[in-house]
C-alpha cells in the first residue's frame, strides 16, 4: 500500500504570516507587548491595559488575528493525526477565517450586551478583556507548539491532546486571574456569573466537542 506523500508547505507560509503579525504587533508598542509576555506571571498586564482598552485595538487585532490562524492549523493537525488527512490551503484558510473569527467575536459581543441588559457591563467589559488577552496568548504560544507538530519526528496523537489541555490550563488560568482581581464584584453578582459560564464558557467547549466527535 502507497502511503499519501504529505506537504508541509503550507504550514511554512501560515509560519511566516504569524510571524509578520506577531513582529508588527511588538512594533506597534514594544512596553505592551514585554508586559503581555508575562500576562500570567502577573496581574500589571491587565490593571494597566484595562484602563485604556477598547474593543480590539490595532495591537490586539494583530494578535487575534495569529490567533485565529495558529487556532485553524491546530485543529488542522489535530484532525490530521487523530481522524484523517484534509488537504489545507490558503484557499481553505480564507474560508475557516471568518467563522472562528466572527464565532469568537459574536460570542463577545453577545456576552458585553448581556452584561448591559443586566447592568453588569462593566464586569463583562473585564470579562471580556481577559478573554481577548488569554486568546492572543494562546495564539502565541502555539505558533512554536504547531511548528513542532507540524516537523517533529514521530509525534503521536497524545501530543495533540497535550497541547490541547495546555489551551484549557490557559482559558482556566486567564478566568481564575480575573475572579480573583475581582471576587467582590462576582460573589455580589453570584447567580449571573454562574449563567455566564454555563452559557458562554461551557457551552462552546460541549458543541465543539460533539461535533467532532460527530465529524
Amino acid at each position: 500500500m502507497l502511503r499519501e506523500v504529505i506537504t508541509n508547505d503550507w504550514y511554512v507560509g501560515f509560519c511566516l504570516l504569524s510571524l509578520v503579525i506577531v513582529v508588527s504587533a511588538k512594533k506597534i508598542d514594544s512596553q505592551r507587548f514585554s508586559g503581555f509576555l508575562k500576562l500570567f506571571s502577573n496581574s500589571n498586564y491587565l490593571r494597566i491595559y484595562l484602563k485604556e482598552h477598547t474593543f480590539f485595538d490595532s495591537f490586539d487585532t494583530l494578535l487575534f488575528i495569529n490567533f485565529c490562524v495558529n487556532i485553524i492549523c491546530f485543529s488542522w493537525i489535530g484532525y490530521q493525526l487523530l481522524y484523517t488527512y484534509v488537504d489545507m490551503s490558503f484557499l481553505l484558510l480564507s474560508q475557516l477565517f471568518p467563522f472562528v473569527a466572527g464565532g469568537v467575536i459574536l460570542k463577545i459581543l453577545l456576552e458585553l450586551f448581556l452584561g448591559y441588559v443586566l447592568d453588569l457591563y462593566n464586569l463583562f467589559n473585564i470579562l471580556s478583556f481577559q478573554q481577548i488577552s488569554s486568546y492572543n496568548f494562546i495564539g502565541l504560544v502555539l505558533l512554536p507548539l504547531n511548528a513542532f507538530l507540524v516537523f517533529g519526528v514521530n509525534l503521536a496523537p497524545l501530543a495533540v491532546i497535550l497541547v490541547a489541555v495546555l489551551i484549557l490550563i490557559i482559558s482556566i488560568a486567564g478566568m481564575i486571574k480575573t475572579i480573583q482581581s475581582n471576587l467582590n464584584i462576582i460573589l455580589n453578582n453570584f447567580f449571573y456569573f454562574i449563567l455566564y459560564l454555563c452559557t458562554f464558557e461551557i457551552g462552546p467547549y460541549l458543541v465543539i466537542y460533539t461535533v467532532v466527535n460527530r465529524a
